[in-house]
């Protein structure tokens, strides 16, 4: 799938791999959001999500198991060093990372 703002959510992502895909891309993510995102293990679901600095919203949700190898996470940033940080949080679930500047 190519990269999509608020439309490649993780059961879209598992579809297109189900499907067939290669590989998917993430919604489009703002760098400054993600990089302030804690890593959390959802038992329930058997994904990990990157929950925001409020602890309310989930900013990305990553099938391990299904998407490992599979994932490039696609980000939006004003700035390289913020991007950096902000790949540097899902590196170990990406595969990739689509930088827009």
């Amino acid at each position: 799938l190519a990269p999509m703002v608020r439309a490649n959510s993780t059961p879209l992502r598992i579809l297109a791999l189900d499907y067939g895909a290669d590989i998917v891309y993430s919604e489009e993510l703002i760098a400054r959001r993600l990089e302030l995102c804690t890593r959390k293990e959802n038992e329930e679901l058997k994904t990990i999500d990157f929950v925001d600095a409020s602890g309310k919203t989930t900013c990305l949700r990553v099938d391990p198991v299904r998407e490992k190898n599979k994932l490039v996470v696609q980000l939006g940033a004003a700035e390289g060093e913020c991007a950096s940080r902000a790949a540097a949080v899902v590196a170990d679930v990406a595969c990739g990372v689509d930088l827009n500047m």
